[in-house]
C-alpha cells in the first residue's frame, strides 16, 4: 500500500474537466465496480456504528432505567427536531421549557415527518432508520468529495477518520449532522465534476438544514460564478441563482410566521442567553486551558480546544498538501475557511468539536499525512473516545439539568 505522502498521479482542477467527464484518481483501476470501490468506506461506517451501539448498550450499566432507542432519538437537541416533525413551528418565538423550536432549521424534521408518513412507523424507529441510512450516505459523500482531489487511498482514510471521530456518535442520534454532512460532501463532489445544478440543489438542502449551509452557497457562487465568467454558459449562472434559495426561503418563512427573518438567532437566547460572540468562546477556552491546570477537569473546555486544534492543524496540513503539488480547488478553501469560522462562532464551548465534523475537507488533510501503520492505533483511540462520549451523552440525557457535558 502506498504511503500517504505519495501524491496521486492525476489531479485536476474543476476547470480542467468538462461536465460529466470521468476523472482519473489514484488507486482507481479500470473495470472496478462501483459497489466494490465503495466497500471499504461502507465497511468502516458499519464497524463504527457497531462500536457505538455496543457503547450505547453499556450506558445502561450507569443508568439502568435508560430507554436506549428513545434516548438516542429524542434526547438533548433531538427532542426539538421530533417536536417540530410532530407539530411544526409556533407562531411566536417563546420559551418552550428552556428552548425554542425556532432555533432549528426545517429540513431534518421534514425528512423525519415524511418518513413517518410513508412508512407508518412511529417516530423512534423512523428516526433510527434515517440516522443509520443518512450516516451511511454521509460516509459515501465524504469519500466521493475527497477522492476527486486526493484519490481513492486518501479518501478511504478520510472516511475512517470521519466515522471514528470522537463526536461521530451523533450520527447515531436524532441530530441533523448526518443529513448536513451528506449535503456537504455531495455538493463538493458535484462542484468537482461541474454538475452545477446538482451542486446548487445540495446547497439548497444544506441551507434548509443548518445555518452553516450558507458556506455551501458561497462555494457554489465561487465555483459556478468563475465558470460562467470564463465560459459564458448559462448552467453555472443558473446554479448561482438556485443555490441561495433554501436559506432565503427559510428566512422568508420565519419573517412571515414570527415577524423576523432571523428567528433562529433570537431563539438561541433561551439557552442561557446564547448569542453570537465573535469567536470569543474558543479563544477563552484556549486561554483557560493554557493558563490553569484546573481547566483540564472541565470537559467543555477540553472539547472546545480539541476542536480548535483539529481545525487549525487540518488547515496547515491542507496548505502543505497544496505546496507539495496537490491541486486544491478554490471552493475547497472557501468551504474550509467558512466552515471553520462557522464552527468557531459557537456560543457553547462543548459544541465546537461536534461542529468541526462538518469541515470534511480537513479529514482529507489528515488522511494525506497518515501512514498505514497509524491506522489501527489511531482508530482504536478515536473509537474509545467516541464510545465514552456516547455513554456520557446517553446517561446525561436522563439528568439534563445536572449534566456538565452535552452534545
Amino acid at each position: 500500500m502506498s504511503t500517504t505522502r505519495e501524491l496521486p498521479p492525476a489531479l485536476h482542477t474543476p476547470e480542467q474537466v468538462e461536465e460529466g467527464e470521468p476523472r482519473a484518481t489514484a488507486g482507481d483501476r479500470p473495470g472496478r465496480g462501483r459497489l466494490h470501490t465503495l466497500a471499504r468506506p461502507c465497511g468502516y461506517y458499519l464497524a463504527s456504528r457497531l462500536a457505538v451501539l455496543l457503547a450505547a448498550m453499556g450506558a445502561r450499566w450507569f443508568a439502568p432505567h435508560l430507554h436506549l432507542f428513545s434516548a438516542m432519538t429524542t434526547g438533548w437537541d433531538a427532542k426539538w427536531y421530533t417536536l417540530i416533525a410532530q407539530h411544526g413551528y409556533p407562531h411566536h418565538i417563546v420559551n418552550e421549557a428552556h428552548g425554542s423550536r425556532w432555533a432549528y432549521f426545517p429540513a431534518w424534521p421534514l425528512v423525519i415527518r415524511g418518513t413517518v408518513d410513508v412508512t407508518h412507523l412511529s417516530y423512534v424507529p423512523a428516526t433510527l432508520l434515517l440516522t443509520f441510512a443518512l450516516g451511511l450516505t454521509s460516509a459515501i459523500a465524504v469519500w466521493l468529495a475527497v477522492r476527486e482531489v486526493f484519490g481513492r487511498v486518501v479518501a478511504d482514510r478520510a472516511v475512517l477518520l470521519y466515522v471514528f471521530f470522537p463526536t461521530a456518535y451523533v450520527l447515531s442520534l436524532g441530530y441533523s449532522e448526518a443529513l448536513f454532512i451528506t449535503t456537504c460532501g455531495a455538493c463538493l463532489y458535484a462542484l468537482s465534476r461541474r454538475y452545477w445544478v446538482t451542486a446548487a440543489a445540495f446547497a439548497v438542502l444544506g441551507g434548509l438544514t443548518r445555518n452553516f449551509g450558507v458556506v455551501l452557497v458561497a462555494c457554489v457562487v465561487v465555483a459556478a460564478g468563475h465558470a460562467f465568467l470564463t465560459t459564458r454558459r448559462l448552467r453555472p449562472l443558473l446554479a448561482v441563482a438556485i443555490a441561495p434559495l433554501g436559506f432565503v426561503a427559510w428566512l422568508l418563512y420565519s419573517w412571515w410566521m414570527v415577524g423576523t427573518p432571523f428567528a433562529f438567532v433570537q431563539a438561541e437566547r433561551f439557552w442561557g442567553d446564547a448569542h453570537f460572540v465573535w469567536f470569543t468562546t474558543p479563544i477563552l477556552a484556549v486561554v483557560d486551558l493554557f493558563t490553569g491546570a484546573a481547566a483540564l477537569k472541565n470537559g467543555q473546555v477540553v472539547l472546545c480546544v480539541l476542536g480548535v486544534a483539529f481545525a487549525y492543524v487540518g488547515i496547515v496540513l491542507l496548505s502543505k498538501a497544496r505546496d507539495k503539488g496537490v491541486t486544491i480547488p478554490t471552493f475547497w478553501w472557501v468551504f474550509t475557511i467558512g466552515g471553520t469560522l462557522a464552527m468557531l462562532s459557537s456560543y457553547q464551548p462543548d459544541s465546537v468539536l461536534r461542529y468541526s465534523m462538518a469541515v470534511i475537507t480537513v479529514y482529507a488533510a489528515y488522511a494525506w499525512r497518515m501512514k498505514p501503520a497509524w491506522e489501527g492505533p489511531l482508530v482504536g483511540m478515536l473509537g474509545v473516545s467516541q464510545g465514552m462520549l456516547m455513554v456520557i451523552t446517553l446517561v446525561g440525557s436522563q439528568f439534563p439539568h445536572t449534566a456538565t457535558l452535552w452534545p
